[in-house]
């Protein structure tokens, strides 16, 4: 095709030309599709309701963004623009942890509501260093890096005053969720396997919640 009749190609397209020809050169990009982190959770028995605040987690900017990153052995990232979260990862990570913290322990998280309460509040700070999509040789893999400290923070009526009495655990974990591309689509197995990967890291921070209340300490977790 020559320049000429490539302006006025250009050109017909922009005016929203009828002509059917057309119609395919001008169409629009597909619309996107859009995963969540979240997940059925089966709740954990509890005979005591408990408060917590999920704080927003940390994460790498490189990876605090709608669009879903995928990246290959070398480092090399891709985002792929037609595969997205419904809101920033990092939206995703926290509420994800807050919804299956509350369904694990039996909790009402206050962090948004800021409610008053008499009950000890957990307040849980996460930060995730990795939280990576990695395609290699043995497939895609999600590779996450954890820590999190939570405060038990509780009210203790004295004689003259009421004071704040902490508690504090601080733990880490490290591991590799392999996404199952069997029977799925590479990006429904690596949302899978992200939420794999975020639900092991909620059952660890709900055991870190019960290590403060005497229990024993997470197994899959490094704990101070």
């Amino acid at each position: 095709m020559s320049p000429i009749n490539k302006n006025i190609h250009k050109i017909s397209c922009g005016l929203g030309a009828g002509v059917s020809l057309l119609l395919g050169a001008c169409s629009l990009s597909s619309t996107p599709n859009y995963y969540t982190l979240a997940s059925s959770v089966v709740a954990m028995p509890s005979n005591a309701l408990r408060v917590i605040e999920v704080l927003p987690v940390g994460l790498p900017d490189r990876l605090d963004r709608m669009q879903i990153v995928l990246q290959d052995a070398s480092g090399k990232s891709q985002l792929l623009d037609q595969q997205r979260w419904t809101s920033t990862l990092s939206a995703e990570l926290r509420d994800g942890l807050s919804a299956g913290l509350q369904q694990r322990l039996g909790a009402a998280d206050r962090y948004r509501s800021g409610s008053t309460t008499t009950l000890p509040v957990y307040r849980i700070a996460t930060d995730f260093s990795h939280f990576d999509v990695v395609r290699d040789r043995s497939g895609v893999n999600v590779n996450v890096s954890a820590t999190w400290t939570i405060n038990r923070v509780e009210n203790v009526s004295g004689t003259t005053a009421t004071v704040q009495a902490k508690r504090q655990v601080a733990c880490r974990m490290t591991f590799n969720t392999l996404a199952n591309t069997n029977s799925l689509s590479e990006v429904d197995a690596l949302v899978g396997a992200s939420r794999q990967s975020l639900d092991q890291v909620s059952n660890a921070i709900a055991a870190s919640v019960l290590t403060l209340e005497g229990g024993t300490k997470p197994t899959d977790a490094v704990c101070s």
